[in-house]
């Protein structure tokens, strides 16, 4: 499981978050959608629980959301926004 990097400082503005990296000096903005996935990465919920939380409040269609989902995560690693949790599911 991944959650999100405790360095990155972050705000949500009308639906919508804000990240800075300052050790990086970057900033990064993020859609509802993905505001949405950074919020449930604290390191309880699975890959599988945020895609499902996105099919039930974005109504859209299981395969797209993972694949979004999946790219959203791999461009957070990229960036160091995530870290691996090394705590098991509940």
């Amino acid at each position: 499981m991944l959650l999100r990097n405790q360095a990155v400082l972050w705000r949500e503005l009308d639906g919508e978050a804000i990240l800075l990296d300052p050790k990086e000096g970057c900033s990064y903005n993020l859609n509802a959608v993905g505001t949405l996935v950074w919020k449930m990465l604290d390191g309880t919920h699975t890959t599988h629980e945020i895609v499902n939380a996105v099919c039930t409040f974005y109504e859209v269609e299981y395969e797209q959301a993972n694949q979004d989902v999946e790219q959203l995560l791999d461009d957070m690693r990229k960036n160091n926004l995530v870290v691996s949790s090394t705590r098991s599911p509940v």
